[in-house]
């Protein structure tokens, strides 16, 4: 390790400066200064959950953790009631013309890799660079050409009887829901247990049902085949709710994609092993320097147009 490198991870980790959510913008939280890194948490949690990416902006970037419609900060947005992915990747959309960001890397955790590819998709103008999902299938519901989805044999009935657990009583599921969070064989200490739970607590459960049932009934493999920016996935080595086919497969949509699996970890790298998940970010950056200055990228935008 150089000297730089170390008088670097000897400062001081930036607190997040929270923003609330005001009319039909989300609310937020942000560290740091310079490249726009955007954050999107996954369901039932907020963006509290990228607390050790924090220590990101000490390398130079600008961390932004949005809360979704119906979690933390945006729980009572007005539309978190019948929030969709498609409404949930139109506020996302607004913050980033609000805060006027430009080559924005967009990371979506589970739920929020789905609002990634459903930006990607829908907002095809956005000054993205790139996007990057944490442990997520393009597809929640299995079928016979995707043995992949959640748990491998998810369907959109299973999908509506959580729903319904959901809006019926969602603080009993909340132990449950939290335990698939780590890797296979372990957990995390009781504070941490406490902590998310306290998260998961301030969100809306007519949301997160709504949100549910919207997830089992997207596909998003075709817009991965299609993608006209840089992709790459990071996985959980050991995930209760993926197995290691489902990042293969997923890659096989997009060859020209990377995928990195983080040793020891479950559905949740980025809060499970922060440290490990920040270096194998940082490894994705690396690449897509490299492909900027290899002029790969301007490639790409070029065939895009001509598409």
């Amino acid at each position: 390790m150089d000297a730089s490198h170390a008088m670097t991870n000897a400062e001081p980790v930036p607190a997040f400066d929270s923003h609330p959510a005001s009319g039909s913008r989300p609310g937020w939280r942000e560290a740091g200064d310079g490249r726009a890194l955007l954050l999107l948490h996954g369901w039932s949690l907020s963006g509290e959950a990228f607390d050790g990416q924090r220590a990101l902006a000490r390398d130079g970037y600008r961390v932004i953790a949005p809360d979704h419609a119906g979690h933390g900060l945006s729980a009572a947005l007005p539309h978190a009631g019948q929030a969709s992915l498609a409404q949930l990747a139109a506020d996302v959309a607004g913050l980033i013309g609000y805060l006027g960001l430009q080559d924005v890397v967009v990371i979506g955790w589970s739920m929020g890799a789905m609002v990634a590819w459903e930006l990607m998709r829908g907002e095809p103008t956005l000054p993205l660079a790139a996007i990057g999902a944490i442990d997520m299938t393009p597809r929640l519901a299995s079928a016979a050409d995707w043995p992949h989805g959640l748990h491998a044999h998810y369907d959109t009935a299973q999908a509506a009887h959580m729903a319904a657990h959901v809006r019926q009583d969602w603080p009993r599921l909340i132990d449950s829901v939290r335990a698939g969070l780590w890797a296979a064989g372990s957990k995390p200490d009781a504070l941490e247990m406490d902590r998310i739970a306290g998260i998961m607590r301030q969100c809306a459960p007519d949301a997160l049902a709504a949100l549910w049932e919207d997830m089992a009934r997207q596909d998003y493999r075709a817009a991965l085949r299609d993608a006209r920016l840089p992709l790459f996935h990071l996985v959980g080595e050991r995930s209760r709710l993926y197995a290691p086919a489902v990042g293969q497969a997923t890659l096989a949509l997009q060859p020209a994609a990377r995928l990195v699996t983080i040793g020891g970890t479950g559905h949740a790298p980025h809060m499970e092993r922060p440290a490990a998940f920040n270096a194998a970010l940082a490894q994705m950056l690396a690449w897509l320097d490299s492909l900027a200055s290899s002029g790969s990228l301007a490639s790409t935008d070029a065939q895009a147009s001509s598409r």
